[in-house]
């Protein structure tokens, strides 16, 4: 009988032995879909992955925080150096320690996640922190002293963008002594949303005009000591266009005007106003290269929260008790501490005139549990009063900011209490 020779074990491959070139290649797809969640479990695989995907390869720039810029994810809270975050896409919500903030100034942080912070020393100079990656890009400007309703960056060249509480809003690039204000409420035309949006800041004003920010070097022989940038508005889109017929121009002249990024999208919502017999919201897709509008007879499964302070769009699939296709217009005014009053807001469907109405029953600030869509209320209306902020208003003699009770989406807002929100994220 012929002799039967063992069968060697052919060794399985090692799955985690891709090239280092490949690996890397995945990574990065990961963080251009921002997909952070993906990213996060892919170097946490194994040891090679991690060293092909390490944040700051070899001559990468320690001191840019837009490597990673994160797109998808709100800003729902922070505690001394405790943040929580929430991905609009995903609804994964995410718990982060940050020592680095106990050493500053907590001021605002952009529709990403990017925090703006400013030195706790004088001059309190600003600086820009990626949470996901530890990057930090200092400023020479020190940060405003103002509530902040909303924070914008743009990359190459790096300009930080402030909206205030009174509507200015202001911006520095690293080579600025001081923030400037390009945009201000002095006409009483004030701006009412702003957002970035592909690789722009745009902003919308209280009749619905549409207008981007325009960054340029500083013309040849112009004196400019504090930067070696200038910042304009280019109006994107006319505020009413001429071949509506009267009745709808009349219509949308008492409408209030939101701006979002939604999809992929930058969408311009317009609220019927109070009186009007139609239920009916309406939406355009701004078409920022042709500077059109196209009108949105459906949002899909996304829910859009809108306030004036900031927008939010989420995809409602993920998120339990919201409702997609609608609009949920958040309708009071968010105070601190034992002044705090639970939002109510109004509900519209966009493909049809269905409308609706949601309110929050009142209770304690400290330890109490709020539903995911009532953060998300908060989280749209609130203005951040930071701790400079306060300090600087007591050696004034000011009265505390947040002490009004105001409802109206007209006045002044101010910030959410730090004890207010919780909501109990994932870890």
């Amino acid at each position: 009988m012929p002799s039967t020779l063992p069968t060697q074990k052919r060794a399985s491959p090692d799955w985690t032995s891709l090239p280092f070139d490949i690996s890397g290649r995945v990574g990065e797809r990961l963080l251009a879909d921002d997909d952070i969640d993906y990213y996060m479990a892919f170097r946490a695989a194994s040891h090679n992955w991690r060293s092909a995907t390490k944040d700051y390869p070899e001559k990468a720039d320690y001191s840019d925080p837009t490597r990673f810029q994160p797109s998808k994810w709100a800003l729902l809270g922070q505690w001394d150096d405790l943040i929580v975050l929430v991905n609009i896409d995903t609804g994964r919500s995410l718990r982060k320690s940050i020592p680095l903030l106990r050493k500053y100034f907590f001021i605002g942080a952009t529709a990403g996640g990017l925090l703006l912070l400013g030195e706790v020393t004088e001059p309190h100079r600003a600086c820009v922190l990626n949470p996901f990656t530890g990057s930090i890009a200092l400023f020479k400007a020190p940060v405003p002293v103002v509530g902040v309703r909303a924070v914008a960056v743009t990359k190459a060249p790096l300009v930080v963008f402030v909206s205030s509480d009174n509507g200015d809003i202001m911006w520095a690039d690293q080579n600025s002594e001081r923030f400037k204000r390009y945009w201000g409420s002095g006409d009483g035309n004030r701006p009412t949303c702003m957002t970035s949006f592909a690789g722009l800041v745009y902003a919308t004003d209280q009749q619905g005009a549409v207008v981007a920010s325009t960054i340029s070097d500083v013309a040849a022989g112009e004196q400019s000591p504090h930067s070696a940038l200038t910042v304009s508005w280019d109006t994107i889109t006319p505020c009413l266009d001429p071949s509506v017929d009267t009745s709808y121009l009349a219509w949308l002249r008492t409408g209030k005007y939101y701006l979002v990024e939604s999809g992929g999208d930058l969408l311009l919502v317009t609220r019927p106003p109070y009186f009007a017999s139609t239920t009916r919201v309406i939406v355009h897709r701004i078409d920022t290269e042709r500077k059109v509008l196209e009108p949105v007879s459906s949002i899909g499964s996304r829910a859009i929260f809108a306030d004036p302070v900031r927008c939010l769009s989420i995809d409602a699939d993920k998120f339990q008790g919201i409702k997609g296709g609608c609009i949920y217009f958040v309708e009071s005014l968010l105070v601190r501490g034992i002044n705090y009053k639970p939002p109510t807001m109004t509900v519209f469907h966009v493909a049809s005139p269905w409308r609706d109405f949601i309110s929050f029953g009142w209770c304690p600030p400290e330890g109490c549990f709020r539903p995911i869509i009532q953060v998300l209320a908060d989280y749209c209306r609130s203005v951040h009063y930071s701790e400079l902020f306060e300090m600087e208003a007591r050696e004034w003699g000011l009265d505390d900011p947040s002490s009004s009770d105001s409802e109206s989406d007209e006045s002044s807002y101010s910030e959410t209490d730090d004890e207010a929100l919780s909501f109990e994220p994932d870890e």
